[in-house]
C-alpha cells in the first residue's frame, strides 16, 4: 500500500516530467484529443469522464477540468502512451465505476450526481478497499492531468476536494 507521501512524490514527478517534456520543445508530448474527436474513449466512456472531472475539478473562479479538457488529455494519453494491458484495464476500471455509481448516473441532476460521487468517495479513501482502486486512480489521474496544464498549474492557488477531504496521515 502506498503511502500520501509516496502519491505526492509520484504527482510532483509527473507535474515536473510535464514540465520537461514541455520544455524539449514538444518531442515528448501528449497530443490532446479535442472536439469530441477521441481515439481511445467510446463517446460514453468520454461521457463518464467529462462529469466526474467535472464533478471533481468544477468552474470557479479559476477554470475547470472540462475548460482545461482534462478529458481529452487523458483520452491521448491513453491512445499514445499506455500499452494495451494498460488501456484495458482502463476500459475495465471505467465499467467498474460505472457499476458502483449506477447506469442512470449521467441523467441524473448535479446535487444527486455530485452527492453519489461524494458517497463513492468517502468509500474509496475510508480503509482504503481495493474495491475502490479504480475511482481512486482515476481521480489521480484527473487532478495529475489538471494540474500539469498550464491553467490548472498556474491558475489554481487552492484546491477544495469535491468530493473529499484532506488527510495527510492516510495510506494509499
Amino acid at each position: 500500500m502506498k503511502t500520501r507521501r509516496q502519491i505526492l512524490k509520484g504527482l510532483i514527478v509527473s507535474i515536473g516530467g510535464s514540465s520537461l517534456l514541455n520544455s524539449c520543445g514538444g518531442i515528448a508530448q501528449v497530443n490532446i484529443s479535442t472536439n469530441g474527436m477521441n481515439r481511445f474513449y467510446s463517446d460514453e466512456e468520454n461521457a463518464w469522464v467529462s462529469k466526474i472531472c467535472d464533478l471533481i475539478i468544477p468552474r470557479t473562479e479559476t477554470p475547470g477540468a472540462i475548460d482545461v479538457n482534462v478529458p481529452g488529455f487523458l483520452d491521448g494519453l491513453m491512445a499514445e502512451w499506455a500499452n494495451s494491458e494498460t488501456q484495458r484495464e482502463h476500459h475495465n476500471s471505467l465499467k467498474k465505476i460505472k457499476a458502483q455509481l449506477g447506469s442512470d448516473y449521467l441523467t441524473i441532476d448535479e446535487d444527486s450526481a455530485t452527492n453519489r460521487l461524494a458517497q463513492l468517495d468517502t468509500k474509496a479513501f475510508d480503509g482504503r478497499s481495493t474495491d475502490f482502486r479504480e475511482y481512486r486512480s482515476l481521480k489521480g489521474l484527473i487532478t495529475q492531468a489538471y494540474f500539469a496544464s498550464e491553467d490548472g498549474a498556474l491558475l489554481e492557488q487552492k484546491w477544495v476536494a469535491v468530493p473529499g477531504s484532506w488527510n495527510p496521515r492516510v495510506e494509499i
